[in-house]
Formats: C-alpha cells, sequence, structure tokens
C-alpha cells in the first residue's frame, strides 16, 4: 500500500512538474530567439548576448527622448538605436512569435503573465514610468500579435517563417502603432490597459507600502 502511495505521489508530482518545465522551456526559448533577432537587428541585445554588443557612442538628442544613441545598418536602411526601442522590439518580436506558434490567446496569456512578473518583481515599487512602460509594451504585444495572425494566413512555416516575423517586425518600428518610449505622444491614444489585453493589474505592488518609510527618511 504504502508502495503504491509513493507511486501516485511520484505519477502526481509529475503531472505538476512537466508542464511546467515544459513552459520554462519554450518562454526560454522565446527569450533565446528574441536575443538572436535583437543582435542580428541593432548588434547587441539587452536580454541574453549571444555576441559582440554594440555601444550606445553617440549622444543623446531631443528626438529620442535624451536617450543615448548609436546608428547601424540592417538589410541597408539605417537604425537609430536607443534602448527603449531595443525593449519595444522585444515586446514586438516575442508576441510575435509566441501569436505564430501558440495562437492570439496564448500569446496575449504569456505576455500578461510576463507583465505580472515584472509588477510582483519590482523591488523599487511601481512608479509612474512604469506604469507608463507598460502600457507602452501591451501596446507593442498587441502590435506584435497582430503581425503574428498575418504571418499565420500566410501559412508560412520553418525558417521561412521566421526570417519574415524578423523582417517585418523590423519594418514595423516605422509602424503609427509602435512605441518606441513610454513618453511618446502617440502613448496618449493606445487605450488603457484593459483594451490592450491585460485586465485588472494592479498599480502598486508590496515594495510601494515597505519602501515608503524609507524614501521619507531619505527625502527629510
Amino acid at each position: 500500500m504504502l508502495l503504491l502511495k509513493n507511486k501516485f505521489a511520484h505519477i502526481a508530482l509529475w503531472m505538476f512538474l512537466a508542464p511546467v518545465i515544459i513552459l520554462g522551456a519554450y518562454v526560454f526559448s522565446i527569450i533565446w530567439r528574441v536575443s538572436i533577432a535583437e543582435q542580428e537587428v541593432f548588434g547587441r541585445s539587452d536580454l541574453i548576448h549571444p555576441g559582440q554588443q554594440a555601444h550606445f557612442d553617440e549622444p543623446p538628442v531631443p528626438p529620442y527622448w535624451g536617450q543615448p544613441t548609436y546608428s547601424i545598418k540592417h538589410n541597408g536602411n539605417k537604425i537609430v538605436v536607443f534602448r527603449q526601442k531595443i525593449n519595444g522590439y522585444q515586446h514586438m518580436y516575442g508576441s510575435v512569435l509566441a501569436d505564430f506558434e501558440l495562437g492570439t490567446r496564448l500569446s496575449k496569456a504569456l505576455f500578461v503573465a510576463n507583465e505580472w512578473a515584472e509588477f510582483t518583481c519590482d523591488f523599487n515599487g511601481v512608479s509612474t514610468e512604469n506604469l507608463m512602460d507598460r502600457r507602452k509594451d501591451l501596446a507593442n504585444n498587441k502590435l506584435g500579435r497582430k503581425l503574428g495572425e498575418l504571418a499565420r494566413q500566410k501559412g508560412l512555416h520553418g525558417a521561412a517563417a521566421e526570417q519574415f516575423l524578423k523582417d517585418t517586425c523590423v519594418v514595423a518600428m516605422d509602424h503609427p502603432e509602435f512605441l518606441p518610449h513610454f513618453m511618446d505622444i502617440r502613448w496618449l491614444t493606445i487605450g488603457d490597459e484593459a483594451s490592450l489585453g491585460c485586465r485588472c493589474l494592479p498599480k502598486r505592488n508590496i515594495f510601494n507600502t515597505l519602501c515608503r518609510p524609507f524614501r521619507y527618511f531619505k527625502r527629510s
């Protein structure tokens, strides 16, 4: 009887662990492929560093919200690169991959979970800038899902599909729906979090409360 109980316990454990492992492996595959694409497009990745990293060696300029920049050629076209733009591409291309492979509903759920994880692990508390950045991320996720659906309709597969997704996302960085920075004026027109696919995400986390006394004493 004890042996039977242990057997059922092992089965139950693996039934729990198997989907967790599969999901974790898939999420890592998304992160890895986004990193490779970033390296190819921007000459650097802010996720995993699969190669030599390009440096922000050009001064901040007003059109790019004062962020340090550098310029790079991709497919014969000049791209001015800054960190927020790379981050926007991360969300768009990651959503494209997930939507193309899993469908819109699961892609949306995966990236909503990502926003929940970022919210929970924001050890400095959730600030106004965080909330603005979150809506920027959600807008770029939504654009990525649109592009993923377009790719599915074309019936592409394998390497041809992946190259199409990369090229489409590069072109989409010039699309009016792509937000390269949360200070972009178009941020005012993108709607609230619910309309962008992320409902009921709190505006504050536990670290807002925990950090408040320390911030008070620091100011005084």
